[in-house]
Parts: C-alpha cells; sequence; structure tokens
C-alpha cells in the first residue's frame, strides 16, 4: 500500500496542467499587515521560476491534493509531498499525538528581501504545498527567539507552552515522525526566529 500511494504520489507529481490558477497575499513588514489576497490565472507553460518550487511543486492550485486524516483534519498539499505529511500525522495521532489544525498549500509572499514599500519579495514553502503549519493555536511563530524562553515575542498564532497538550518539543510523535520523513520543525531552525507550528523541507 506504501508503495502504491508513492507510485500515484510520483503520477501526480509528475502530470502538468494546462492552467495555474492561486490568489496570494504579501506580507508587509514595515505596516506588519497582509495585503491582498492577488487572483492569477496563466497557462502552466508560462511560469515564473519563483512561482515553482521544491521537488517539482508549483504554487498553483492545480496541483494540489486535498488530504483527510483519519480523525477528520483536512488541507491540502503538493501531490509529491502527500505521503510524507499524512503518513507522519497519521503516525504521531497512534502515538496519542493530539492534531487540532493543519493548515498546507496558502500562497503568501512571506519571505525574501523587502521591496520599497517594505513587502516581502519571495514565496514560502506553504505557497508550493510543500510545508504544514500544525495546532497553530498552541505553537507560535516568534521572533528576537535565537533559544526559546518566555521573553521571545510572539508574532503569529497562539502562545507556546512546551509540556502542554497539542504544543510540540523536540521530542513530540509528530515532530519525530515529520524529522524521519525527511522534513525539518519549524522550533529547531537556527537564528532568531522560532515557528513552533511549523514544518517543511528546510524549516522555514
Amino acid at each position: 500500500m506504501i508503495l502504491l500511494n508513492l507510485l500515484l504520489a510520483s503520477s501526480l507529481a509528475q502530470a502538468q496542467p494546462k492552467f495555474c490558477s492561486y490568489s496570494y497575499s504579501v506580507w508587509n513588514a514595515r505596516e506588519r499587515r497582509s495585503e491582498g489576497p492577488f487572483r492569477v490565472t496563466k497557462l502552466y507553460t508560462e511560469l515564473e521560476p519563483y512561482e515553482r518550487g521544491p521537488r517539482g511543486c508549483s504554487v498553483c492550485d492545480e496541483e494540489q491534493v486535498a488530504v483527510r486524516l483519519s480523525n477528520g483534519v483536512s488541507f491540502k498539499v503538493c501531490a509529491a509531498f502527500v505521503e510524507a505529511f499524512r503518513s507522519g500525522l497519521e503516525a504521531a495521532i497512534l502515538e496519542g499525538e493530539v492534531v487540532e489544525s493543519v493548515v498546507g498549500h496558502r500562497p503568501s509572499k512571506s519571505r525574501g528581501n523587502l521591496d520599497g514599500q517594505g513587502r516581502r519579495t519571495e514565496f514560502s514553502n506553504h505557497a508550493y504545498g510543500a510545508a504544514l503549519d500544525v495546532n497553530e493555536a498552541h505553537n507560535g511563530l516568534y521572533d528576537f527567539c535565537v533559544s526559546w524562553s518566555p521573553s521571545c515575542r510572539l508574532i503569529k498564532g497562539g502562545r507556546y507552552s512546551p509540556g502542554q497538550p497539542r504544543s510540540f518539543t523536540p521530542r513530540s510523535p509528530l515532530v519525530r515522525a515529520l524529522r524521519d520523513r525527511g522534513l525539518e520543525w519549524g522550533g529547531e531552525i537556527k537564528g532568531k526566529q522560532k515557528d513552533f507550528m511549523h514544518f517543511s523541507p528546510d524549516g522555514l
């Protein structure tokens, strides 16, 4: 069954739609607010390099696959990541992890340098369906946070409470399960930000 799912994901990842459509937002760091949404519709063959992401994924809605977990939580991700995300989440649930919310595909320019108006200029891994945010209400995104402490500044999501249900730690079943599948946890990224809800190929 696992081999069949992997072959199916590979086949879906290689199929190219004729058209690409998506809506995206842009984070304005200067004003600390999101702008948009902006709607894009074009031929798939006209995609720019920045609209293409890891493992053959793109920002296109047409390349995203709906996933529904055994506990009823649903989300969309790129076909190439379906098996890793689904199997990791299900393995964690079997170990008793509480998974109450998952966000996958969400096109947003929230990375990269700022333009003249203070807007971010690069798509995040979420834009390509190559990232998950899990239990956002209990695993916030923080800055001024080289290592976790209560003095870190919460900038998105809910307060992080390590040791409490729904907040993740390096020993959490979900962190271990997704790490085993080649994904990194945003709670372990280097630098001044920690994104405790986030999982992606590079943790960003």
